[in-house]
């Protein structure tokens, strides 16, 4: 410390350690908790960043999902969401985008348990995805339209495994209070990945619209 010239330099300070000297007054309960860990990815890209054309196990899950084939643009993004690269994906209604999302769910669920989160401003397009499911593939969806008995019954499917896919309104996962209808992720399986279905709503309904 710097002090004024000519007084008196007061007692020098003794060596003490930093952590004693400058305690953690923090509570545990007040300290946040450390972010959870990624999802491994299920295919390393290469070293330019390309992906892997789909292996046997992606193609199989495909026909296990009724395809015989890909459409175009759909192995690239699912290759890119098996090996954890962020992605965009623009297709023509009716291309199939929402198998993008739907296979390395599947997969990514019978690896390691994790569940997929989509978010979704169409409430009657998440209760006709979840209805219009095959069977290898199950999903509920939580909005603001459901009771809370409701809501309950399908996070305990998510809590208990049963479910590779949910679906959450934006409501839902958030809420006009910022908390939402979610229970401490702690009690949830971890997450694979995020989806934001219908992400174009965002740019046509300006950002203020949803939360």
């Amino acid at each position: 410390p710097l002090f004024p010239s000519g007084s008196a330099n007061p007692e020098p300070s003794r060596n003490i350690p930093e952590a004693a000297a400058c305690p953690d007054l923090r509570s545990p309960e007040s300290a946040p908790d450390p972010p959870p860990a990624p999802a491994e990815p299920l295919y390393a890209p290469g070293p330019d960043g390309a992906v892997p054309d789909p292996p046997r196990e992606v193609l199989e899950a495909l026909q296990e999902l009724g395809y015989d084939s890909f459409r175009p643009g759909q192995a690239v993004a699912v290759m890119r969401i098996l090996s954890g690269l962020s992605t965009l994906v623009v297709l023509s209604t009716g291309m199939g985008k929402s198998l993008c999302y739907q296979l390395p769910a599947l997969l990514y669920h019978r690896r390691s348990g994790r569940v997929t989160v989509v978010i979704s401003p169409l409430v009657s397009l998440m209760d006709d995805q979840v209805s219009g499911l095959p069977p290898c593939l199950r999903a509920v969806c939580v909005h603001s339209n459901m009771a809370g008995s409701q809501r309950e019954a399908a996070l305990e499917k998510v809590r208990k495994g049963e479910v590779p896919v949910l679906l959450l309104s934006p409501e839902a996962l958030v809420g006009a209070s910022g908390a939402g209808f979610l229970p401490s992720r702690h009690s949830l399986p971890p997450v694979a990945f995020a989806c934001i279905d219908e992400a174009h709503c965002v740019s046509e309904w300006s950002h203020n619209f949803r939360p």
